[in-house]
């Protein structure tokens, strides 16, 4: 499929859709994945940066192959510590695909689980004046595990992240509850919360106990 160009309708928005009709699972209110569905079958080109002031973005809360550790980069713009993800390129349609671009962009990982159904998290934020004509991101998150503990997978600087760090996640006694304690300081101040909500999540779709 060819790349749109900036400020056209994308075309073939149903990879996208067919995401959100998965995002029945996450652990945000079911019925925002209606909200973020409408969204785009009202102004298709909110998939995108130029869409409008809102407008999705796909990123992902990627932890290592224990769950003990979740992978952060500092965001220059907002300075914050943050899961690595942004908006979708032209052209593009799959969200998963997004995120995971996006997070072989700015830490280096590209052999990836996705843990769950489909997209875990749905998030809207509003945004500061340091984010220029982006005033509300629609943030579909997916939750990806990767292949190895934290201490063999160094996470890689890019251009796009200064600071990139393992965070400790550990889990809270016998769990599923896990301790968000060791966030760094400067974390963006929703994540704990959506840490806290992805740990029975977490546990629910793990290899071992099968889906929930």
């Amino acid at each position: 499929m060819g790349a749109d160009l900036p400020g056209q309708v994308p075309a073939g928005l149903s990879p996208a859709l067919a995401e959100l009709e998965r995002a029945g699972s996450a652990v945000s209110a079911p019925g925002l994945a209606r909200e973020y569905r409408e969204l785009l079958e009202r102004s298709p080109r909110a998939l995108y940066r130029d869409g409008g002031p809102r407008h999705l973005t796909a990123s992902a809360i990627v932890i290592d192959a224990p769950g003990d550790h979740v992978a952060l980069v500092w965001h220059r713009k907002g300075r914050f510590w943050v899961q690595p993800g942004g908006h979708l390129e032209h052209g593009e349609t799959d969200l998963e695909h997004a995120a995971r671009r996006e997070v072989a962009e700015e830490i280096g990982l590209d052999e990836l689980e996705t843990v769950g159904p489909g997209p875990a998290v749905l998030h809207r934020h509003r945004l500061d004046a340091a984010f220029g004509a982006c005033a509300e991101h629609w943030d579909v998150q997916y939750l990806f595990r990767a292949t190895a503990p934290a201490a063999e997978l160094p996470l890689i600087v890019s251009e796009e992240s200064d600071e990139v760090c393992w965070a400790p996640w550990p889990l809270q006694g016998t769990g599923p509850a896990r301790s968000t304690s060791a966030l760094p300081e400067g974390t963006v101040a929703d994540l704990a919360g959506t840490l806290e909500a992805l740990a029975p999540y977490l546990a629910c779709w793990s290899v071992d106990s099968g889906p929930c």
